[in-house]
């Protein structure tokens, strides 16, 4: 890499006799009122833009690089170098060649990192514990001096960025996507593939290398990246980390890639695209102007949530109640330097899949209305108000989404506005508005219908899906330029819940951890009023548990289908609530269903009393009910199409906590009729227990006038006798268990499970630090140097409080039998390094276990959510984690080996064949299973103790 050694010997004395220019280009960053960071931009002498952050309260230091360049500027001969790249570029530098040893040094002090690539731009980003934020950085910067791209890694990247590509090829995001691309300007770079496979990126002779080598230096250019950094420091001391670690990056002086023609050329026309699973989904693209440089006034964003509303009166409202529509959304899609689009996509139903053209001219229809009557001053003012509420309470988010979201931004945006720009919306511009209007037309119009039934004719190159190209005839142009009036779709109306009060009520008293304050019939009712975040805002989340919940298969989907209608009868309330930030959640679980509520106070009583009147009424019509079940089966019935890892980690779940597989499911739900399931109701709510939270800027007051809502809406309960335990099936000692998952898929994919003796919280301890010490070096020995595949980890996967650890593999090279052998050669080698640990590292291990379970909450929603699970789980006293913390604290190397040694006793393996690798294994493989033993267990109360015997 000598071309990078020479030029930084000349960059060093340029930093030098420059420093003084990087003080000087400081600018103002608009941030929350609430918000207590410190922020400072600059721009370094190379022009390489930077924000700092400081936070003296954080415990994770993070960082991001924008670069600004993604799979746009893919040669034609290389297609998916931009992502092979991204790649790449973790896999050793000069100064840190190990191609492993960024990761690992992440990864062992409690961090994580990723990255990627999208069409204009690729960001790399991590974070890590807070004091490890210099060093952590000196790695980080290497990448953008002097990276290896070592030929052995160039070779064996090129085969993980192919796994990732064959992962996708039943992901119907992934094929529409890709099918998408065929009706797209073949001018305009969007159109490429992007992913990259063994053939766009092949190796004849080495040449990947050298190509891979010239667009780096073509576009990683310091002028070309933004960095944002987030520590503990003050922001002069981050400032000078970055001057230390950034000023040697090159200035190559590049400009963007911009594909200078139009995306979308010979419209209207109308694209079919076939799917695997059984969705129906209807797609209107409207190109439009570029907009860019209105992010002052946002027109777009006006559009299309005038268009997206789902409110009285809305469009989704008016589908719905035709029976054509499950959801709507509408969103600004293709957002590039020199053009833009608007899209509007529909989720159907059976019957809105058969009325499709009518769905489309009751779109335009409210096209219609929005020109005539929702160009709205007052309208544009409430979306105003909305985002300056937004702003003015604007909740921190974890450093690594922070940076990552935040380095795109200066990308985009002036300095001052990094943080600002998504929430202005500062003047009212009706002919900017209408200027767009004008533009979503029949005629500038691309249709995109989704579904398993249509028909095609040609198929896309690199996903394999089906799709058809038609133009749109004059005739139903001619109907959607003059569509129908419909007298149900109506303008929309001012929201209700929109805060007024936004007063920090004062505390009677300082609590630590909450309180109960109610506890009587049936009915408990924990409480904090918040002294940590003092926002405006609280959550207040009940839960319903009731052993008809989940007794039978049929009760299981009953449950979830009265959630379900709840929620969609309630949609028009809800949504108008949580446009201005009160949002709901209404949802089964295995012992029951929740309500949670969260945003800002003030109109949450009255969202709650909503909420509570709908679960007790419960009175849904038929046509609402046949809509509800289709979704519902729709949903049953793709989960199986799921990806191959997800689906294997999942069984493990559901075998061990007894849950009734899909099938069942889909089996008990075609029986369910609206008049069973209004039968169902009063049996799941009679004799439940209610548990509530309340936790925020609630008095105890308050909290309890809440909750006298619940008590006075919903059926009383009698007793507070519902076990906070939920059994876990104990795996038996030395009997391996495997379940083999029959998945229409090309990978294979392999989950192995092993799980610990008992509950005890010694025994989590030992699983999640055996986890931090394993997940690494597991990673780099079967993804890294084997290339097993795309999809490589090892976790800590505990269900309740039963500790377990997982490995697993996605591979689309290697079957089930095969990967299996791979996992145990690793476990077995891995006790080798184990028995050579020393106190330094098992430390270093420990340490970064325990900055991760002590991680603080950045949102008063996160912790709300700690409290809440300590709740379910009976750990009233708060301090679950505090606990854990002392156990990891206190465990030896002797520990360690002890329960590494005692790993494999009890195990499970969840595996699936690819299509490509059953041919070659025996066919008792294939339908190997273990439903009956543990079926047995759970008759013979086989169940995981809460301390060891």
């Amino acid at each position: 890499m000598h071309y990078i050694v020479t030029n930084k010997v000349y960059r060093y004395p340029l930093f030098l006799l420059l420093i003084f220019v990087t003080k000087l280009s400081y600018a103002a960053v608009h941030k929350s009122p609430t918000d207590d960071r410190d922020y400072l931009t600059f721009t370094l002498p190379n022009q390489l833009k930077v924000l700092v952050i400081s936070d003296p309260a954080t415990d994770k230091a993070a960082a991001s690089v924008d670069v600004s360049v993604g799979s746009n500027a893919n040669p034609k001969n290389r297609l998916g170098l931009a992502h092979f790249l991204e790649h790449m570029l973790f896999l050793g530098t000069e100064k840190y060649p190990e191609a492993g040893s960024y990761q690992e040094f992440i990864s062992n002090n409690g961090g994580n990192h990723n990255a990627f690539t999208a069409f204009e731009n690729t960001n790399y980003f991590f974070d890590i514990k807070a004091d490890k934020l210099e060093p952590a950085l000196d790695r980080f910067s290497r990448f953008f001096i002097e990276p290896l791209f070592t030929e052995k890694y160039v070779d064996r990247e090129r085969h993980a960025v192919n796994s990732e590509y064959q992962s996708k090829l039943r992901d119907d995001g992934r094929r529409g996507y890709s099918a998408g691309k065929q009706v797209l300007n073949p001018d305009h770079s969007m159109s490429q593939f992007a992913v990259g496979s063994l053939d766009t990126l092949s190796n004849d002779e080495g040449k990947l290398r050298d190509d891979l080598i010239a667009f780096y230096q073509r576009y990683y250019s310091a002028n070309l990246l933004s960095l944002v950094v987030l520590g503990k420091e003050p922001v002069s001391e981050l400032k000078r980390l970055v001057e230390e670690k950034f000023s040697a990056v090159e200035n190559r002086h590049s400009t963007p890639f911009i594909s200078e023609v139009p995306l979308y050329r010979n419209l209207p026309k109308q694209q079919n695209i076939k799917t695997l699973k059984d969705l129906q989904q209807l797609t209107l693209t409207f190109p439009i102007q570029a907009t860019r440089e209105y992010y002052r006034e946002k027109p777009a964003h006006y559009i299309a949530s005038m268009l997206g509303y789902e409110g009285k009166g809305s469009l989704l409202a008016t589908l719905k109640a035709k029976g054509w529509a499950n959801g709507l959304s509408t969103y600004r899609g293709n957002d590039l330097p020199d053009q833009s689009s608007i899209e509007l996509s529909v989720s159907l139903t059976d019957e809105g899949l058969k009325h499709y053209d009518q769905v489309i001219e009751t779109t335009f229809a409210a096209i219609q209305l929005l020109k005539q009557h929702g160009i709205s001053e007052a309208l544009y003012r409430e979306e105003q108000k909305i985002s300056n509420i937004g702003f003015r309470f604007k909740e921190q988010s974890e450093p690594i989404h922070e940076v990552t979201r935040l380095s795109h931004n200066l990308q985009l945006y002036p300095q001052d506005s990094v943080i600002s720009a998504d929430y202005l919306m500062e003047k009212f511009e009706p002919e900017l508005i209408a200027s767009i209007l004008d533009q979503m037309t029949p005629d500038n119009l691309l249709v995109t219908l989704q579904a398993n039934t249509v028909e095609t004719d040609q198929q896309d190159p690199w996903f394999q899906a089906g799709y058809s190209v038609t133009p749109i005839s004059s005739e139903r142009l001619d109907k959607w330029t003059q569509p129908s009036t419909d007298p149900a779709l109506q303008v929309r109306q001012l929201n209700p819940f929109i805060a007024d009060q936004f007063e920090i009520k004062p505390a009677d008293h300082i609590l630590l951890k909450p309180e109960l304050a109610l506890q009587q019939a049936g009915y408990s009712l924990w409480h904090k009023q918040d002294q940590t975040f003092k926002l405006p805002k609280a959550d207040f989340f009940f839960s319903i548990i009731s052993e008809q919940a989940n007794r039978t298969t049929e009760n299981a989907v009953m449950t979830a289908l009265y959630t379900r209608l709840v929620s969609d009868q309630l949609n028009e309330t809800l949504y108008d609530a949580a446009l201005a930030g009160l949002d709901t959640r209404i949802y089964p679980h295995i012992r029951g269903l929740s309500v949670k509520i969260s945003g800002y106070d003030d109109k949450q009583q009255q969202l709650l009393t909503e909420v509570v009147t709908s679960l007790r009424q419960a009175q849904f019509s038929q046509n609402r009910f046949t809509r509800i079940k289709e979704k519902y089966a729709q949903e049953l019935k793709n989960s199986h199409k799921d990806k191959p890892f997800n689906q294997t980690t999942g069984e493990v779940y559901n075998l061990l906590l007894q849950s009734w597989s899909a099938d069942k499911k889909l089996t008990a739900l075609d029986s369910v009729t609206l008049e069973k399931l209004q039968v169902f109701i009063p049996q799941l709510l009679h004799k439940a227990e209610v548990r509530m939270l309340a936790h925020g800027n609630l008095t105890r007051t308050e909290a309890l006038q809440m909750a006298q809502t619940v008590q006075a809406g919903l059926p009383s309960a009698e007793i507070n006798a519902n076990s906070n335990s939920l059994p876990v099936i104990m795996l038996p000692k030395n009997y391996e268990l495997t379940q083999t998952l029959p998945l229409d898929h090309n990978d294979s994919a392999i989950s192995v499970y092993f799980q610990g003796n008992n509950r005890e919280t010694e025994t989590q301890a030992e699983f999640i630090l055996l986890s931090e010490i394993l997940s690494a070096p597991f990673y780099s020995s079967l993804r890294t140097e084997q290339q097993l595949g795309y999809v490589v980890f090892a976790t800590a996967l505990p269900m309740r409080k039963a500790p377990g650890l997982a490995f697993v593999i996605q591979s689309p090279n290697t079957n089930p039998i095969g990967l299996e052998t791979q996992i145990n050669t690793f476990i077995d080698n891995m006790a080798s390094t184990l028995k050579t640990m020393d106190a330094q590292q098992l430390a270093s291990f420990k340490s970064s276990v325990i900055s991760r379970i002590s991680q603080k909450e950045n949102r008063m929603g996160e912790l709300s959510e700690r409290y809440w699970r300590e709740i379910d789980r009976g750990d009233t006293d708060f301090d679950s984690r505090e606990k854990l913390v002392v156990a990891v604290s206190a465990l030896t190397l002797d520990d360690l080996l002890r329960s590494y040694t005692q790993l494999p006793e009890r195990r499970l393996t969840v595996r699936s064949f690819g299509e490509q690798h059953r041919h070659h294994v025996h066919t008792h493989s294939l339908t190997e299973n273990c439903e009956l033993q543990i079926a047995r267990l759970k008759l013979e109360g086989q169940f995981v103790p809460e301390v060891g015997s």
